[in-house]
């Protein structure tokens, strides 16, 4: 049924600031802890980035153990678990207690991007899916903190095919763990098996859930920092669970599309609201150490402050779905342009309308709030918990890790590394940069509120100062083949400097 869809054109828009809506849920209610640390991956990668060489996996072991100790205010990672289990078990009226031998966790990873012509296993390119060395640093938190039994922990995405690149980096640290998919068509991948239990969609839509997830007594759901090509959107924690379901995805496409106008129904909270599913979620974990921002494949550099002109290196932590979506939202939004309604989800995982959603079909219809949503203020530090409301405000509790590696930059928006612009106009990805005509470069310069100066130069050649924002120049002399742009910015004293190579004809 998909007459009771609103149309609406989307705009250009401006999120509320600090507006909490919902009710933040956790031990820390509404704590996000997001962990930063620009050594997680090399910035100018070898081959494809889910390589070993261009991961590091003893700095994202340590970026783990820190924000699970922030997240639950414990000092170790032993108690940090036994914290989360026992809040877990006593929300679920189990009792307060820990987690107990032979119990069964299973993990969703984002694999979307993995469905090729061929044989999907053995399958390579660059597309962004679940790194296998955040897994990794999950499995080694569960299996050698936690004393969780490998074959007691499932690693599945019911949609989609587990590949060997990611297979091949995980299993051999990890044999006994099982690996579910869609097909089981290669070693050590299992086939997803249809349960009994149902979820039912807002727009009759009805869908049958995998017995990896039902029979699990945890779901960890580890979404990536990723835009979405439908209407712009994003997909983060709720779209995660797309692939936790047995039949195809594409027939709830359209009721996707209509959830991202402001005040639908969307399918994000059909999930996270299932007992099975987001009900079974012990924890989320947001894998940002490579993020997107034109699409859920292309992995792209972030340009923002601490960023700087490098991948976003990051991951975030909470028990809140709507909290830590909120935030990985805002960390989109000031990189990209998502549209307002590919937020509405959170509006409606706080709030839920009355008599809307009843995932399980049992006639009682969600009524509590999920979680808390709500928007930074980006005149705020990022690495200030003023960033949100915070607790005292029944707001997003926001704990930033990772300050002591950010330092100021300029950076050069435009050229960007590696496209093609023809009169002034971004036109396509190269191996290079080339500037066909003129081009009018733009800077940005982050992490410092006092700028005396920007000084623009081509090959050592100081061509334009700029004193005040946004800081331009049109490069409009005719020049031919391999130059440098290198721009300087003055503070206090100081400079600091970028520069990049480009080819210019005309």
């Amino acid at each position: 049924g998909g007459n009771f869809f609103v149309n609406d054109k989307t705009t250009e828009w401006c999120p509320i600031i600090k507006d909490p809506i919902g009710t933040p849920v956790g031990i820390k209610p509404g704590r996000v802890v997001w962990v930063w640390n620009p050594d997680a991956t090399s910035s100018v990668l070898k081959g494809y980035w889910w390589e070993s060489r261009n991961n590091n996996q003893e700095v994202i072991d340590q970026m783990f153990s820190s924000g699970l100790k922030a997240l639950t205010g414990e000092k170790n990672d032993s108690m940090a678990w036994e914290r989360l289990f026992k809040y877990f078990n006593d929300i679920h009226n189990k009792g307060e207690i820990g987690y107990q031998h032979g119990e069964k966790i299973a993990i969703k990873i984002n694999m979307n991007n993995c469905w090729a012509y061929g044989n999907p296993y053995t399958h390579e390119d660059n597309d962004r899916d679940a790194s296998p060395y955040v897994v990794k640093a999950l499995l080694r938190q569960l299996i050698n903190i936690v004393g969780v039994a490998q074959e007691d922990i499932i690693i599945y995405d019911a949609s989609r095919p587990i590949p060997n690149w990611f297979y091949n980096q995980v299993a051999p640290e990890f044999p006994d763990v099982h690996f579910v998919d869609a097909e089981g068509g290669a070693t050590g991948r299992e086939k997803v098996v249809a349960s009994n239990k149902k979820i039912y969609f807002v727009d009759g839509t009805i869908r049958t859930l995998p017995t990896c997830v039902t029979e699990a007594d945890y779901l960890i759901n580890m979404p990536l920092l990723k835009m979405h090509p439908i209407n712009n959107g994003v997909t983060l924690s709720g779209k995660n669970m797309f692939g936790t379901w047995i039949e195809p995805v594409e027939d709830i496409h359209e009721y996707h599309e209509s959830g991202q106008i402001m005040g639908n129904p969307a399918p994000q909270v059909d999930l996270l609201a299932h007992e099975q599913i987001g009900g079974k979620t012990l924890l989320y974990i947001g894998d940002g150490t490579y993020g997107t921002l034109k699409d859920h494949k292309t992995i792209a550099k972030f340009q923002t402050y601490p960023f700087n002109n490098d991948w976003s290196n990051s991951l975030f932590f909470s028990q809140d779905p709507v909290a830590i979506d909120s935030v990985m939202f805002d960390f989109l939004n000031a990189e990209a342009n998502p549209i307002e309604g590919s937020q509405n989800y959170l509006h409606q995982a706080a709030e839920p309308p009355a008599s809307t959603y009843d995932p399980e079909g049992d006639e009682l219809y969600l009524s509590k709030s999920l979680g808390v949503h709500e928007h930074w203020d980006a005149s705020v530090d990022i690495f200030s918990p003023d960033r949100y409301s915070g607790p005292s405000q029944n707001g997003i509790d926001f704990v930033a890790i990772g300050k002591e590696y950010a330092s100021p930059a300029v950076v050069i928006l435009v050229p960007k590394e590696n496209y093609l612009y023809i009169a002034g106009r971004e036109i396509a990805p190269l191996p290079v940069t080339v500037i066909i005509g003129k081009i009018s470069i733009e800077i940005e310069v982050n992490g410092l509120s006092e700028v005396e100066k920007v000084e623009f130069y081509i090959d050592d050649n100081l061509k334009h100062t700029d004193y005040e924002k946004p800081y331009t120049w049109l490069w409009d002399e005719a020049s031919f083949l391999a130059h440098t742009i290198k721009v300087i910015a003055h503070y206090n004293g100081n400079t600091i400097s970028s520069e990049i190579k480009v080819w210019k004809f005309f």
